[in-house]
């Protein structure tokens, strides 16, 4: 089926050639880029802890982690992320040589993001029974905005070049989960848990041309509209803690569909309705947490996980000829005294439409207990740059995430 909207159509071939990998960025918004359910720890951590986090804390990140829940406990997260993107076209010299960049566009947007969860384990009689967690959190962002004015050099408008027109592309949205998380200590210190994540979002995308008045040309203006998404995800998660000074952890998110009604007018007034379906890839992680013997107290957490893109599949285009990624995340926390917490940690994330195309952060954080209440602060510089075929793009995601945590 054709696609009127021009934007995705131009991003996604774009995509096909240079890829990307951090959220909120060019070539990702079109399907979203998946997100961690972690907490400000494991973000300074380089979102690293599958095998060290524990209770509400560490349910989007392993079901399993959620059986050493104590009592009721709550983690509530906030979450801002700049998103700062610079267009470049190559300059040449008379050989046609590149002697360097020149930046025409450049742009910074400011996001917001929530995530909470509440878990639950009984005690006393009833600590035979499994540990319960609900939470709230986005699993896929499609938010993007891009703005570039094109103006006439040869011809002044004091005190600048005279504008042509100005050029946007906007989209906002993504899929949110509801998840409920079962988990028990089926051995002693081993924890098995089983989490299901209920998808339901929506998302638009619209490209405007906009013309000054003196222009004779008349603006424009298309968009897309995916409505009512809908899917469901399962996440099983597995925690040992027998080993000697390693904790070891291993999950599997299996694959999932999210199905959905979208509307489209293309840049020649044509409206189209329809039907769209997006396979998602299933994916699989291992988590190790050492403790190596230290007069401060310190941990290593190191994260692998594998996600098979090749099985994304979009009903719409054909042979979209995805990568399959290893995304590594690693992190050090060093425990001082009234259990303040310093924390590291290093993220390196290939994109699925180009594994060699990453993504490349660094982490920072502290920890510390307030009047009874945990408070986790994190964050996250990251960096990459890639070619495209009129220039190269770099982009610079700076994101800062606070978490609360009370056990009652």
């Amino acid at each position: 089926m054709r696609r009127g909207l021009t934007v995705v159509m131009a991003l996604l071939a774009v995509a096909s050639l240079c890829g990307s990998a951090a959220a909120f960025s060019y070539a990702e918004w079109h399907y979203g880029e998946l997100l961690s359910a972690g907490d400000a720890r494991s973000l300074a951590l380089g979102g690293a802890g599958l095998a060290s986090a524990d209770g509400a804390r560490g349910a989007g990140l392993n079901p399993a982690l959620v059986a050493k829940t104590v009592g009721l406990e709550i983690a509530a997260s906030a979450m801002a992320v700049t998103a700062e993107e610079s267009r470049e076209a190559p300059l040449y010299d008379s050989f046609e040589g590149v002697i360097g960049y020149n930046t025409y566009a450049f742009n910074s947007t400011l996001y917001d993001r929530y995530v909470g969860t509440i878990a639950w384990k009984a005690a006393g009689e009833y600590d035979w029974a499994p540990a319960v967690a609900i939470g709230y959190h986005p699993r896929l962002d499609m938010s993007y905005n891009y703005h570039v004015q094109y103006r006439d050099s040869d011809t002044q408008a004091e005190p600048m070049d005279r504008i042509l027109y100005d050029y946007w592309v906007e989209s906002d949205g993504g899929v949110n989960a509801f998840t409920v998380t079962l988990a028990h200590e089926v051995v002693p210190e081993v924890y098995l848990g089983l989490g299901v994540d209920f998808l339901r979002g929506q998302a638009d995308a619209e490209e405007r041309w906009v013309y000054p008045e003196y222009s004779e040309e008349e603006d424009v203006d298309s968009w897309f509209s995916s409505d009512d998404f809908s899917g469901t995800q399962f996440t099983v998660g597995l925690l040992v803690e027998k080993l000697h000074r390693v904790d070891m952890a291993v999950v599997y998110r299996a694959g999932f569909e999210l199905a959905a009604d979208y509307s489209e007018e293309s840049t020649e007034d044509e409206t189209t309705d329809g039907n769209l379906t997006y396979t998602y890839p299933s994916a699989i992680a291992v988590g190790f947490e050492y403790h190596p013997r230290n007069e401060i107290k310190t941990t290593v957490s190191l994260d692998i996980e594998y996600t098979q893109w090749s099985e994304f599949e979009d009903s719409l285009i054909d042979d979209l000829d995805l990568d399959d990624t290893i995304e590594y995340r690693v992190g050090v926390e060093h425990e001082f005294f009234n259990s303040s917490h310093a924390r590291f940690g290093f993220l390196y994330q290939p994109s699925y439409m180009d594994e060699e195309t990453t993504r490349a952060a660094f982490c920072v954080g502290l920890g510390l207990d307030i009047v009874g209440v945990r408070l986790d602060v994190g964050g996250q510089l990251g960096v990459r740059e890639y070619d495209v075929e009129d220039g190269r793009i770099r982009e610079t995601t700076t994101t800062a995430m606070a978490t609360l945590t009370h056990r009652f």
